[in-house]
């Protein structure tokens, strides 16, 4: 992708992007699981990106910023009047909360209840948020170029196996049902009645010839009841990217 990001470091910039794409990727496959974790790393690439704006020396990736360090940083781009006002007052604050995020979020935390898929959706909402105000602030873009990349980057990524009040149902209308089944076991483990009550074929008879070769096929196995995917089948939903 072009430098977008016109007067930030390129080493900042590519890192920056490739932990915002690691989220919107993850979102995309309906892998909420470490939404934190992402969430957490993409909040240490805009403390690096701080630490230049600060003329501090840049933190190595690789090596962790201490917590307290973290601390300073964000308290001196708040008070550097020279860092746009958004930036100090409104990045800083979610750059804090994406890295705290990541600490007490986990399940062990909330007795035992997940909230994976909305802190999936909060994350995402964060970095694209954030990743606009940094096109706008450092981008040195015109208003008219600028407000093009910030409502691109802001379209949401809707997930191929979408989740109504609970149960799942297949968004994209143009896979056959092989490729159907393909989806619903790249998000977990299924057993044969719920992925025959998920897919368009209505004839049981077919739908388990169809997964029986599947199965002769190696791009999916049966195990205790429940079908899981193998890497032939990871490999072809990736190839005719049937989660896009």
């Amino acid at each position: 992708m072009a430098k977008i990001l016109k007067t930030i470091p390129d080493n900042l910039e590519d890192k920056l992007l490739e932990e915002y794409t690691e989220i919107k990727r993850r979102f995309q496959l309906n892998d909420c699981g470490p939404t934190q974790l992402n969430g957490g790393r993409f909040a240490e690439a805009v403390l690096r990106i701080f630490q230049h704006l600060l003329s501090m020396p840049i933190t190595p990736f690789g090596e962790d910023i201490k917590a307290a360090d973290k601390t300073t940083i964000i308290s001196k781009v708040t008070n550097a009047a020279h860092i746009d006002e958004h930036i100090r007052q409104k990045v800083t604050s979610l750059t804090k909360l994406l890295l705290d995020f990541r600490n007490n979020r986990d399940v062990a935390h909330l007795g035992g209840f997940s909230t994976n898929k909305i802190d999936a959706n909060f994350v995402l909402s964060c970095a694209n948020w954030m990743f606009a105000e940094f096109i706008r602030v450092y981008g040195n873009y015109t208003m008219d170029e600028a407000q093009k990349m910030i409502d691109k980057i802001a379209i949401l990524n809707y997930p191929v196996i979408f989740d109504v009040e609970g149960e799942e149902f297949i968004a994209r209308d143009d896979l056959t049902v092989r490729q159907e089944i393909l989806v619903l076991l790249s998000a977990d483990k299924r057993d044969l009645d719920f992925l025959f009550s998920k897919t368009k074929d209505d004839n049981k008879s077919r739908f388990n010839k169809t997964v029986a070769s599947m199965v002769a096929e190696k791009l999916v196995a049966l195990k205790g009841g429940f079908y899981h995917l193998l890497p032939k089948g990871i490999k072809e939903i990736q190839e005719k990217s049937l989660l896009n």
